[in-house]
């Protein structure tokens, strides 16, 4: 069986178009999209937002947060089950590990996934995003059921609304998870990765 590999403080705009073209022949402009959020993420102060997924197919591609994607019912979780459950596409997956800048670049760690594996893990392990942030331009609230109708007209005190951000009620639950089963624990490191000193060409 073959090894998964890793790939260390690489240029990661660099390394993930130069996987997306061994594997994605439409599309590839939506690489632009990942990298607006992998630039986000990148200017995050927040942990979390530091470890995502991504994967490339033969049209397109994707990125989400890694919490994300073990959210059930929210469009990361759904998107990264559908290509292993209605499709069958060739998909690249890696665990995208944020570890700074240099010289103006976005430098991480690269997780070759096993799509198929891992596609079984979120199903094992997700978690219901039953309570919704809305984020405004001058704060917050929540709705403690996640299906409930809401105004999200703009409001006096809040502003307009800017987004939207599904997580369990209990925090502390989804963060001992996130630590236990996520990148930024184990689930990526384990097993037979192996270090390749300058992958995709980015020395």
């Amino acid at each position: 069986m073959p090894e998964q590999s890793k790939f260390e403080n690489v240029d990661l705009f660099a390394s993930l178009e130069a996987i997306m073209k061994q594997n994605t022949g439409f599309y590839q402009s939506d690489l632009d999209i990942d990298k607006e959020i992998i630039a986000k993420a990148a200017a995050s102060p927040h942990r979390e937002d530091k470890t995502l997924l991504w994967f490339c197919r033969p049209s397109g591609t994707h990125c989400f947060r890694e919490r994300d994607v073990f959210l059930k019912d929210t469009a990361p979780h759904n998107t990264w089950r559908f290509y292993m459950e209605q499709t069958s596409d060739r998909v690249l997956a890696y665990a995208i590990e944020l570890t700074g800048k240099e010289r103006g670049k976005i430098k991480g760690n690269l997780y070759e996934l096993d799509y198929a594996k891992h596609y079984e893990r979120v199903k094992e392990k997700e978690l219901p995003a039953d309570t919704v942030k809305l984020i405004y331009e001058h704060g917050e609230r929540e709705i403690q059921e996640a299906g409930r109708f809401f105004n999200g007209t703009q409001t006096r005190s809040l502003g307009s609304l800017n987004a939207l951000k599904p997580y369990p009620t209990t925090r502390t639950r989804c963060n001992l998870f996130y630590r236990k089963n996520g990148a930024a624990g184990s689930s990526f490191r384990r097993g037979t990765s192996r270090r390749i000193s300058q992958p995709c060409g980015t020395g």
